[in-house]
């Protein structure tokens, strides 16, 4: 059953070009008819021109964040499709805001607890204790207003998982 989690996600459909043939939401800074990357700031532009380019040209899956020009923040993973008026699919969310509260250690450890690394090994990693890292994840729950760890990992997984990692350790092999 839906439970809203995907309330800000939505999809984009690209011709060859980059232009937009079709936006899912209205709410999102792309429109039909435009370039996806028009209303980016000018290094996401660059960074969406470059990976809608291997899309198109290598037909590899690309996956990227980026900034509109209003300072709102996106994921987006790209894929090829084979139509000559919607050669690629994006699927994008919004980042949300109050993730900018985090400190940089907050963020690192969501980012390991997004990819299910254990507190301990997320310890070891930081090379802080055990307690440490509870306490930033205790500091980023209440800074994101999460309800329970659960709803921590939960967020973290959608919003914190490092965006040029694969999502499976086969894809890094081709499997």
């Amino acid at each position: 059953m839906f439970d809203g989690a995907w309330k800000d996600a939505f999809v984009v459909l690209c011709d060859w070009h980059g232009r937009c043939t079709w936006v899912s939401l209205e709410t999102v800074p792309i429109r039909a008819g435009a370039f996806l990357w028009e209303d980016f700031s000018p290094e996401s532009q660059q960074k969406t021109k470059e990976r809608l380019s291997r899309v198109v040209t290598l037909r590899e899956s690309q996956s990227l964040e980026v900034t509109g020009k209003d300072g709102r923040r996106f994921r987006g993973w790209l894929w090829p499709l084979n139509s000559p008026e919607s050669a690629v699919c994006l699927l994008g969310i919004r980042v949300p805001e109050r993730l900018e509260l985090l400190t940089d250690r907050e963020r690192e450890c969501l980012e390991s607890l997004a990819q299910g690394i254990e507190t301990r090994q997320i310890a070891v990693l930081l090379d802080v204790s055990i307690s440490t890292v509870h306490t930033h994840m205790k500091r980023a729950r209440e800074k994101l207003d999460l309800p329970s760890v659960e709803a921590l990992i939960a967020f973290s997984a959608r919003f914190c998982y490092p965006i040029d990692r694969p999502l499976s350790p086969g894809a890094e092999q081709g499997a």
